[in-house]
This record gives structure tokens, sequence and C-alpha cells, in this order.
């Protein structure tokens, strides 16, 4: 049978469609994981880090008992709604817990659950009415400990930071406390020097607390700071809010 022109062409992207459908049925978890990867290193634009959370979702379609995918999922769905620009971020923050309790319940044992489910229920606690953010403290604060018992440097010195942040911000009731956010912002640091989300942190509760001369400091540190190869996009964000708060802070009287 002779194929004309227009036939050659449908049946060559028929082909190439057949072929593209059988790659991607052909992917593992590890393959999905990989391509997200791929575009979570671009996640300062929308359209990557929106294609490395379909293919994490799409890797624990695959596999649902993959640690890997599970909590680089949480990860993703926090930066989506601290950095991404999402208009509901409460919703955002929702899917990371969900995907944080996953990550838990695949691997009891890993710091990188506990720590990206803690992160993810505080910034739901932040976005949420004060009743609600207050029933959330005690998860936060269980996670954080949890996260520090297996690896006090996980991610970081997260758990110091969150536990800073946490302690800043929750009412005295609560066991709300100045110095003791500044403890833990100060051991975050200690484990982590090249953070710069513990030095705004630490800054903020400067500020509150009428130092403002500590804080100057902590906000001209980050300024300074050449960005870790792996928080390269949060890294640029905190230098333009501590620009921000350090040219507020110039203002002042």
């Amino acid at each position: 049978m002779i194929l004309t022109n227009s036939r050659k062409m449908a049946f060559c992207k028929l082909t190439s469609i057949i072929l593209l459908l059988f790659s991607t049925w052909a992917l593992s978890a590890e393959d999905w994981v990989a391509k997200a990867m791929k575009h979570y290193q671009l996640r300062e634009n929308k359209d990557d880090l929106q294609k490395a959370i379909q293919y994490l979702e799409q890797a624990l379609k695959e596999d649902p008992k993959n640690y890997e995918a599970a909590w680089r999922l949480a990860k993703a769905r926090w930066y989506e709604g601290n950095f991404g620009g999402a208009s509901d971020r409460k919703s955002v923050f929702a899917k990371g817990v969900e995907a944080g309790k996953l990550t838990v319940e695949i691997n009891p044992s890993g710091c990188l659950g506990h720590f990206w489910y803690g992160v993810n229920v505080a910034m739901q606690a932040e976005t949420s009415g004060m009743f609600e953010a207050l029933g959330l403290v005690d998860i936060i604060k269980d996670e954080m400990k949890r996260t520090s018992e297996i690896d006090p440097n996980c991610e970081c010195g997260g758990p110091q930071r969150v536990l800073g942040k946490l302690y800043a911000k929750i009412p005295f009731f609560k066991g709300g406390s100045k110095s003791k956010a500044i403890s833990y912002l100060n051991e975050s640091l200690s484990l982590c020097p090249s953070d710069t989300q513990s030095r705004i942190f630490l800054a903020e509760v400067y500020i509150d607390d009428g130092k403002k001369g500590l804080a100057m400091q902590q906000l001209k540190l980050v300024l300074k700071q050449e960005p870790d190869p792996d928080w390269v996009p949060e890294t640029r964000a905190n230098q333009k809010i501590a620009e921000k708060m350090l040219s507020e802070l110039k203002v002042q009287k």
C-alpha cells in the first residue's frame, strides 16, 4: 500500500504518541523523582515547580511507599505556599501536611518526614485563625522534637529554626518566650551558619524586643551570605526581605 504524504505524517505522529506513552508507562518511581528534581532546581519558575510537584505525585502513584518522593513532595508544597505566589496558601500547606504524614508513615525513623510534616503544620497554623493555630502548636513541637532526636542538623539546623520561630510567635500560656526563641535560633545558626532564614527570624525577634542594632547586624549578614547550592532561590528571597527590613529600620528614629 502506498501512503500519501498526509497519511505518512499522520502515521508518524501516531507512532510518536505511542512511543511517548510507552516511555511514560515504563518510568519507575525513581525515574519520576529524578525528572521532578530537574524541574525543582528551577523552582523559581512556576511552571517548573508545578511539573516537579506533578512528577512527584506520579512517583507516588507508581510506588505509594516511596520515601524520597513523599518528603520531597511535602517540601515542594512548602516552597509553593511560601514562595510560589499561591492564591490559597492554606490549601497548599494542607497538601504539604498530607504528604508529610505519608512520609512519616512510610519511614517513622526518617528525620525528613517528621521535619517537613511539622513545617507544613506550622505554615498551616500561620495561615489559620488563632484558635485553630493554637491547636496545632503541640503537633509542631512534637514533630520538631522527634526530628531533632533523629538528627539535630536535619535540613541544616531545621528543627531549631522552626522552634525558634514558634516560641517567638505563640502566646506565653502556650510556652511562648523570646529568650527561648533566641536560644533555638542561635543553636540553629551554630549548626548551619549559612542559613539566612534563621537570621531573618532572629532579626524579627530582636526588632520585637527593641534591639534594633542586633537586628540590623543579622540582616547585614543575610545580605552578605553566599547562597548554599541547595537553597539558592530561598536565599535570594530572604535577601530581598532583609534588604526591605534593613531599609525600614534605617528610617526609624
